[in-house]
């Protein structure tokens, strides 16, 4: 038995077809000698093609639209040697786009062809294939009678949609948009409604609202409408699902009653009698919204309720869907798409568009302010870095709406959730602003509770946020609950970059230096001394990062407090790591510290020196 079954002679220019049939031959369990997979590096390719032209059990010579190559020449000649040596077919194959009356030569021309110009590399082009190679024709294939096709992608015919569709723009959701695609439609039931309650939830501006409209576009036509109700609070829900009954919407007759409750019973009965509706709550973000809607489901029974909520907590009937930032690969790609034609460019673009990606994290909100601040100045990448770093704060309330597509900018739209913290939550969170956007050891703020209480003191007097008990534990469970932090299953939090930036941009001026010190002392009480030992290396490892970011923010604003001894520690736990590079600057810096505060005959300085 032969090692291959076929021999394929082709054109260059016609190899991705010729590809094509080869995969398809070899899942029926054939085997072609094709030259791009066959080819050995470093050996000649005409004698390992004249070796496969002597033992193949057939050969098809390919014809495209630029006809036949000059390879294919020798490659025919031998074919048709060994057609007559060891009688193998030789099957002439017209593939798609070859000419009407193709040139072929005298004795390929007086073969029985396998034309695939009309029908395609479909399965009965192949069956001729295999006949032309095992002699035995296959059994007629009975067509298979193919579902009908889902509708196409566009917006039900009633709709009030606030944005228009993303498309491509739209990176990194995916696997989310599937998810959710498939908990409300079912999976492989593309137009059956099923009943369900939705929650997607998360950070402000990591694109909850951008998520459910984007849905809404694409699988629009599956519904009779597709309504979007804000609902920051009772009076905002009410007013949206009377809002339902305009003219231009639901059209309903009690649309200019005078009581609002009757207009809204009129929607709920329309929504009731015309079951395969998608309704969506935006903003669902205070408890009180969340109370107005959780009463409001088990009217809405007959299609899709979608809700977006920063809130985490909501009953078990309402299905739950996180949502978090998208990878760097995805908001470079953004950013590039984003202000294509539209920026000054660079020849470092795809570089710089990562450095901005990796700075805004990948907060779909972030990067869209900051595509749309780029094309609005017409800036490069580069010069709208340099304005991140030196006017971060103006940079983060910049806001153009027609511009962005967004109702807020990155600042603004955590506002109110700042707003509702209670005093130990906000001050938390203001001590967590200056640390590492890095998992961060919650077992840190409970050893060191009264400095935290102090700060949620000041905090309280500061703004007149509402007192509360001060545990530690609840307030991590309220900026939780805010989705402003999230908690790993190993006693850390994490809190998003641009929120840490947005918060360090609400203390006032000459408020930040108390914070950053309060901050460092939380640190260096939880730091363990004698860094050099290794037992010590499991708490220094988690606070590493921390240290390093608040001993940095410290020495730079003149903080008062144990900068120096912090310094010295972690510099002494690089050293004993090994990373000897990291710790010099720190215990010079240090040395510094100290010659200036005792004198340079001081026994702290001698120590300094040592570690040096």
């Amino acid at each position: 038995m032969p090692a291959f079954d076929l021999f394929l002679s082709h054109n260059s220019d016609d190899k991705p077809a010729v590809r094509e049939i080869a995969r398809a031959l070899r899942k029926r369990r054939y085997n072609p000698w094709l030259d791009a997979d066959e080819l050995t590096p470093g050996r000649s390719w005409q004698d390992l093609a004249e070796k496969a032209i002597e033992t193949c059990r057939a050969a098809a010579v390919f014809v495209g639209p630029n006809g036949i190559g000059p390879w294919e020449h020798e490659e025919m000649r031998a074919c048709l040697t060994q057609a007559v040596r060891r009688k193998i077919p030789v099957i002439p194959v017209l593939l798609p786009g070859a000419p009407k009356q193709p040139d072929l030569p005298l004795f390929l021309g007086e073969r029985t062809w396998v034309d695939l110009r009309t029908t395609g590399i479909t399965p009965a082009g192949l069956d001729l294939l295999v006949w032309g190679i095992t002699g035995k024709k296959p059994k007629a294939r009975r067509e298979r009678v193919q579902p009908p096709p889902p509708p196409p992608p566009g917006p039900p015919p009633i709709h009030n949609l606030p944005y228009p569709p993303l498309g491509d723009l739209l990176k990194g959701r995916d696997d989310e948009l599937t998810k959710l695609t498939e908990s409300l439609q079912g999976n492989g039931h593309p137009t059956a409604i099923i009943q369900g309650h939705r929650t997607l939830y998360g950070l402000g501006g990591i694109g909850k609202t951008r998520l459910a409209v984007e849905y809404a576009w694409r699988s629009g036509s599956r519904y009779k409408a597709a309504l979007f109700v804000r609902a920051e609070s009772w009076d905002t829900l009410n007013n949206g699902l009377a809002a339902l009954a305009s003219a231009d919407l639901l059209d309903l007759p009690e649309r200019s009653a005078q009581a609002q409750d009757e207009t809204i019973h009129a929607v709920l009965r329309w929504l009731k009698a015309n079951p395969g509706w998608l309704l969506i709550f935006d903003n669902v973000d205070s408890k009180d919204a969340e109370s107005a809607v959780v009463k409001i489901l088990p009217a809405l029974a007959g299609g899709h309720v979608l809700i977006t909520s920063r809130l985490r907590d909501w009953p078990k009937t309402v299905h739950k869907q996180a949502l978090d930032t998208i990878s760097l690969d995805e908001a470079r790609s953004f950013l590039l798409e984003r202000t294509d034609g539209e920026r000054t460019a660079a020849s470092d673009d795809e570089a710089q568009a990562g450095q901005l990606a990796e700075k805004l994290d990948g907060l779909p909100l972030a990067l869209e302010q900051a595509g749309a601040y780029i094309t609005h100045t017409r800036l490069s990448f580069s010069a709208y870095l340099k304005v991140w770093e030196d006017e971060k704060e103006r940079v983060l309330v910049w806001h153009d709406e027609a511009a962005m597509g967004y109702p807020a900018s990155v600042a603004t739209t955590w506002k109110t959730s700042f707003d509702r913290l209670h005093a130990t939550a906000g001050a938390l969170l203001r001590l967590i602003a200056f640390l590492a956007p890095e998992p961060i050891p919650e077992a840190m703020f409970e050893a060191e509770r009264e400095l935290v209480g102090e700060a949620a003191r000041g905090f309280r007097e500061e703004t007149g946020q509402e007192d509360d008990a001060g545990a530690i534990e609840e307030a991590l469970a309220e900026l939780e609950g805010f989705s402003l932090l999230a908690r790993g299953g190993s006693g850390t939090c994490t809190v998003h970059r641009v929120v840490q930036e947005v918060v360090q941009g609400r203390i006032p001026p000459e408020r930040r230096k108390g914070w950053i010190e309060t901050a460092l002392k939380i640190v260096n009480g939880h730091a363990p001394f004698d860094a050099d030992d290794v037992r010590t290396w499991p708490v220094w490892n988690a606070l590493r990062p921390h240290a390093t970011r608040i001993v940095s923010l410290a020495d730079e604003t003149g903080a008062a407090g144990p900068v120096g001894v912090l310094m010295s520690q972690l510099a002494l736990y690089l050293t004993t790591r090994g990373l000897h590079g990291e710790a010099e600057p720190l215990i010079r810096r240090a040395l510094a510290i100290d010659e200036a505060s005792f004198g340079n005959e001081h026994p702290k300085v001698a120590i300094r020196l040592n570690n040096l």
